[in-house]
């Protein structure tokens, strides 16, 4: 059986549109690739700058990955001047990257995702009204819970940083 190539394209809600290619051999998946093209434009911003703006202008980019952005920026600068990061601010920054991805999961799928389940284009869908009872923006019963539940995790955040989103917290020496 010949290899077959899913192109999936685009994929949206991934901070820009994802493309991505699948190769399937009998039945598996023996190759995928992803292309993300979305240019942000941090590079355009922070030009002319003092180096240390990457802390405070980065992670107010985006109301969900601050702490990506952050612990990005910090990284670079470590990188750059050599720094010598001790132990406890590399778990630091780690616990903050961590519980910032796990409040984005459920943000994620009921809060962007499973909206979309309750569009009238599946209506035709024997599972349709359920979809809407759970996901429907604001009402939906997992919509409510799945959005409640992903702040425990910005709870923790807010102790390390002060504040989230848009916690500076991962400075350098």
């Amino acid at each position: 059986m010949p290899i077959q190539t899913l192109d999936i394209a685009p994929v949206g809600r991934v901070e820009g549109d994802l493309d991505v290619r699948v190769e399937i051999e009998d039945g598996y998946v023996s190759n995928a690739w992803t292309h993300a093209e979305l240019f942000r434009g941090f590079e355009v911003i922070l030009r002319g700058k003092d180096p240390q703006a990457g802390l405070i202008v980065t992670p107010r980019i985006c109301g969900i990955c601050g702490a990506s952005h952050l612990s990005s920026a910090a990284w670079a600068l470590d990188t750059a001047w050599g720094t010598e990061v001790p132990r406890n601010a590399i778990l630091a920054r780690n616990l903050g990257q961590i519980v910032e991805t796990i409040q984005s999961i459920p943000r994620y799928f009921y809060g962007l995702f499973a909206i979309d389940l309750t569009n009238k284009n599946y209506r035709s869908s024997r599972y349709y009204e359920e979809a809407c009872r759970r996901f429907a923006a604001f009402t939906g019963k997992s919509y409510e819970i799945g959005v409640t539940i992903s702040a425990k995790p910005v709870e923790i955040y807010a102790l390390l940083g002060g504040q989230w989103p848009h916690s500076s917290y991962m400075v350098i020496n």
